[in-house]
């Protein structure tokens, strides 16, 4: 996941110089040459190795380096060439960054090479300390310095037909056009096999297509082969594109080029007969006008005209793609999407609305949008109001957002989760979040309480990366902490480093060719000191390394090197047990064996999901959980057997529970939640074998799940915990989750706006008490709650379940049978905190609802009465309260006398204090206060047997 912080930096389009504004025409003649550096952009479009994006406006294409941001190349076009083939209008980048080419507004592409000189640096930063100049160090990624780029005009390529939309495909270039109505394919570079240079498809040759409608945005998913059309009619349909070319019987002539399915559309109900009847079915606001695909969860999302974002979950090719949510723009006057983009990992979604962004969650959570909290926006800060394009650069560590009718380019800073590139247990329960120059750790598992609870507390420690590996590796792609906190990993383009919290010291590799010759894929992860990290090489060969903290980083000196027959996708820990999950959809079991003196990895055990996973790489998490005895007393070698395997796959948690037959080894498997973002299972403690996910919306919790599927074949029914904030840990000893909320913040004494993140606490005590309850699993709940007993805030959640219970039964009686709030409140009487629980609840509930409370509780007089025997005076006085509010204490009450003596007796003078307020607010003449402290006599002569200033206050106050 992925929050914006600090501030924005912004970047001007150059201006080229006016002694440049000229050129040579094929005849030699010089012409002059059109560049307004105030044009506003129209589009930018990043290369797909990231490394350049291009920029244009009406007049000119700008060719950017990413690292360090600036511009390497301009063309800049004639005033000839703007009237002979229209101004731009779109920009496509070839694949291999060769090729840029620019569609204009009367129908010509304009392709423009671009020659790169990787030896030739045009502009690198001297770091040499001792020079004249102020010393300065390279940012991250600007080791390397500016690329030497040439850029040179190529071809003009007319479209008859006229373009409608197209894209730049790695052999092709695919265009839409409009009359006819068709799909062209034109070859970049003849075909050596002599085959022709173009191929043409009319949509109405197309059955499945069957509209003579226009296709007017096409986007393309390398990884899916799965293309997304958007017609003028505002529906949008998910299409593959087929190589060969079979020729049906019946039509021989016509090409095949192309199949689809239309999954969104805008109608209302049954399509009518006639065209005009159609239009006027149409919701307006639900034509699409943006698409985007996410091929590492399999979703497709499309932005409408009303502001609606709806996610769709592609299951197969041929027509199977069902709605999965709808996300509401955080505010209805954002407008229309004017682009969506998902995150290079698919965990993050980024909208641009007319007049606002926003940044959401893969399932729809809402964690960032350009709504200030404070003052208003800025004349000069143009990414508030609106986004005409964007596009997510540095793997996710930035999102350049191009605002309405502007010329700047806004970078905006993100900081991600460690869990969405390191995917293991102890980075969910210990929050990492990077960014592209610094880790923030969660410190608050270390904290006392009620400082882990508090939204003030500083909580996050910040820990610089040593820009020496930033400027040569980055981007940091991944990062890994180990189960006690003290340690942390990183590991960027190549190589790797570690860090120790305590010591405050990195380890990286002193020899460069080392760093240098392998990058970290699969993942990493802490076995007590020892950092497991797998890894590709430079000789094509797949590998897990073990590098010991106390050692230095040399491959010399590393523990252990495994080498396994595929890349690795994803690397877990369960006790002494590695698992390695592979592209060849093999999951392989590791026995580690470490003495102190000698590490080592033993392959025990394999299990092919062939069948099972139709893709490995969309794998996301794998583990298992282990029956008890196993897990105690059995050999590790035979853990694979019986184990139930845990793993998500496009968004599903599926559990595979072992089947043993006649020595057969099968699984059953079960399909707990849809939609899940990330999941964790609890081995140990209290809440041992529950799992804990969340889907975009609720927490949802399954306890004792691997027992209940043991048992029975259906799947349990879980707790969902509805939170309002991204959760990014469960912190199980402490009862609560945490995670980040993002704000905008603008204040008087500040230019500029910047982005905060706040942490969030969730206590689901509670509702843990209340499922059990619910369940009629008294026990348990007892169990639970006692574990819970020494936290500060334990009376709090019974409070706070206390009252979800009444408000919902007093709204909604229930059949006594099935009432919930009697069982509540016998389980209260377990715990000394019962009767504040009460008081508390009563005072933060409507007053109409107190008679169902009170009615099983015992009446407030009652607890009063216990109240004062067990000498809770402060509770006591609420009680009081209550009972006035219900008028059933008289002015000159004995129980407030008894009170109010009882607590000068016990010298509780803030209860006192709070008691002649009270009486003071009940009679502002003050009789009733000094009548009651007659009958305390303390007045009428015996000021002198007052002992205490606090005494005094109270006589001076009932005289005047």
């Amino acid at each position: 996941m992925y929050w914006p912080v600090s501030t924005p930096r912004v970047f001007n389009l150059p201006p080229i110089p006016a002694a440049d504004l000229t050129a040579t025409n094929s005849s030699g003649q010089s012409v002059s040459i059109a560049n307004d550096a105030t044009e506003p952009i129209l589009t930018v479009k990043l290369s797909r190795n990231g490394i350049l994006f291009g920029v244009i406006t009406r007049t000119s294409l700008y060719v950017y380096q990413n690292r360090p941001v600036c511009p390497v190349a301009v063309a800049v076009r004639s005033e000839s060439s703007l009237q002979t083939y229209g101004d731009n209008v779109h920009l496509l980048i070839r694949p291999d960054n060769a090729m840029f080419v620019v569609q204009t507004s009367l129908g010509y592409f304009l392709t423009y090479a671009l020659n790169a000189s990787y030896a030739e640096r045009v502009a690198k930063l001297s770091f040499d300390s001792t020079a004249d100049v102020s010393y300065v160090l390279p940012g991250p990624g600007e080791e390397q310095g500016v690329r030497e780029e040439n850029i040179r005009f190529r071809m003009v390529i007319k479209v008859d037909a006229g373009i409608e939309s197209a894209i730049a495909l790695e052999d092709e270039l695919l265009v839409l056009t409009s009359t006819p109505p068709a799909a062209q394919l034109i070859r970049w570079t003849p075909d050596v096999r002599g085959g022709p240079q173009t191929r043409t498809e009319l949509l109405s040759h197309m059955e499945w297509f069957n509209l003579r409608e226009r296709i007017t945005t096409i986007v393309f998913e390398r990884a899916m082969g799965l293309f997304g059309w958007i017609s003028s009619n505002g529906k949008a349909w998910a299409v593959v594109k087929h190589n060969a070319l079979p020729a049906t019987s019946d039509k021989p002539s016509r090409l095949k080029l192309f199949s689809g399915y239309c999954f969104h559309s805008p109608q209302k109900g049954p399509v009518p007969a006639t065209t005009v009847d159609r239009r006027k079915s149409m919701d307006e606001s639900e034509f699409v006008l943006k698409m985007a695909i996410n091929s590492r969860f399999s979703l497709i999302g499309v932005g409408t005209l009303g502001g609606t974002i709806h996610i769709y979950n592609v299951k197969d090719y041929s027509g199977h793609i069902p709605l999965l949510r709808d996300i509401a723009p955080p505010l209805p006057t954002f407008g229309k999407v004017t682009v969506i983009a998902w995150s290079p990992d698919g965990y993050s979604l980024f909208a641009g609305y007319e007049r606002g962004w926003a940044l959401y969650s893969v399932y729809g959570k809402l964690v960032a949008h350009s709504i200030l909290t404070e003052d208003g926006k800025l004349a000069n800060e143009a990414w508030l109001s609106g986004v005409r394009d964007a596009i997510w650069m540095s793997n996710g560590g930035d999102i350049l957002v191009v605002p309405n009718e502007s010329n700047e380019l806004w970078s905006i800073e993100m900081a991600r989760w460690s869990l969405t590139g390191s995917y293991n247990w102890d980075n969910l329960s210990r929050t990492v979040l990077f960014t592209n120059e610094k880790l923030m750790l969660y410190r608050g598992h270390d904290q006392s309480d009620l400082t882990t609870i508090s939204h003030e507390a500083i909580l996050w420690q910040d820990i610089a990366i040593p820009y020496a590996y930033l400027a040569e590796n980055w981007p940091i792609q991944q990062a890994c902490i180990s189960s006690d906190g003290r340690y942390i990993a990183i590991a960027g383009k190549r190589g790797l480093g570690h860090y120790s919290i305590y010591s405050g010291r990195w380890k990286f590799f002193v020899n460069e060719h080392m760093e240098n010759e392998f990058s970290v894929h699969g993942g990493m992860l802490w076995f007590e000191n020892i950092l497991i990290a797998c890894v590709n090489t430079d000789r094509n060969t797949h590998e897990i390394r073990a590098y010991s903290r106390e050692r230095e980083l040399d491959h010399s000196l590393a523990l252990h090197v495994q080498q396994v027959p595929s890349s690795i996708i994803l690397v877990s820990l369960v006790g002494d047990s590695l698992l390695v999950y592979t592209y060849s959809n093999t999951l392989y079991q590791f026995v580690i064996f470490n003495n102190g003196f000698q590490f080592n990895l033993e392959l025990v055990g394999q299990i092919s999901f062939v069948g099972i996973v139709h893709a490995p790489a969309r794998v996301r998490a794998i583990n298992w959980v282990l029956p008890e005895e196993q897990s105690k007393n059995g050999n590790p070698v035979h853990d694979i057997s019986f184990a139930t395997i845990v793993f998500l796959v496009d968004g599903k948690l599926v559990v595979l529970y072992p089947l043993h037959n006649d020595g057969d080894l099968k699984y059953d498997m079960k399909v707990l939640l849809q939609n899940v973002e990330f999941y964790t299972i609890v081995t140990k403690g209290l809440l041992k074998n529950s799992i804990w996910a969340f889907d975009g919306t609720n927490v949802v919790v399954w306890l004792e799940v691997m027992l209940n599927l043991s048992r029975s074949g259906s799947v349990p029914e879980p707790i969902r915990i509805d939170i309002d904030f991204y959760p990014l840990s469960f912190l199980f000893d402490k009862g609560i989750i945490i995670g980040v909320e993002s704000n905008l913040i603008h204040r008087r004494n500040v230019s500029f706006t910047y982005s905060t993140t706040t942490t969030r606490t969730h206590l689901f005590i509670h509702q843990l008490l209340r499922y059990y309850l619910t369940s009629s699993l008294e026990n348990e709940a007892l169990t639970v709650a006692k574990s819970y007993q020494q936290l500060e805030y334990f009376g709090h959640a019974l409070e706070m379940m206390l009252h979800d219970v009444l408000d919902e039964e007093a709204d909604h009686p229930p059949p006594r049978d099935q009432a919930i709030l009697p069982r509540v409140i016998k389980f209260l009487n377990n715990f000394p905190e019962m009767l504040d629980v009460i008081a508390g609840c009563t005072r933060k509930t409507e007053v109409a609802s107190w008679h169902v409370l009170f009615e099983i509780a015992g009446s407030p007089k009652e607890l009063f009465e216990k109240c004062m025997s067990l000498g809770q005076l402060k509770t006591a006085g609420g009680y009081l309260l209550i009972l006035h509010t219900m008028e059933q204490l008289a002015d000159s009450s004995t129980d407030m006398i008894r009170l109010f003596s009882t607590a000068v007796e016990t010298g509780d003078w803030d209860l006192c204090k709070e008691l002649a307020r009270f009486l003071t607010a009940l009679d502002n003449s003050g009789n009733t206060l000094r009548e009651a402290l007659r009958h305390m006599k303390l007045m009428n002569g015996v000021d002198s047997e007052v002992q205490s200033t606090f005494e005094k206050e109270f006589v001076l106050a009932a005289d005047a």
